[in-house]
């Protein structure tokens, strides 16, 4: 019993571990500006998810952002 529980938290502390901090950064179209968005962390299995968020932006914004992706935060 005592050795599944220190697998579980052996295996929790490596998951969490592996989180790096993103920002999402895009393009305005008319402007040309770039603009840098708030930090995000994620993790391995997280990072797909975060990253399709920050693509979505291209759609909500109504065509005023382009090229929105995720970059290490700054």
């Amino acid at each position: 019993m005592k050795f599944i529980f220190s697998l579980l938290f052996v295996s929790l502390l490596a998951f969490t571990s592996c989180k790096k901090d993103y920002q999402c950064v895009c393009t305005n179209s008319n402007t040309g500006t770039v603009s840098r968005g708030d930090k995000m962390q994620a993790g391995p299995f997280t990072k797909a998810a975060t990253e399709e968020t920050c693509k979505n932006n291209n759609n909500l914004s109504a065509g005023t952002l382009k090229d929105c992706h995720l970059e290490d935060y700054q």
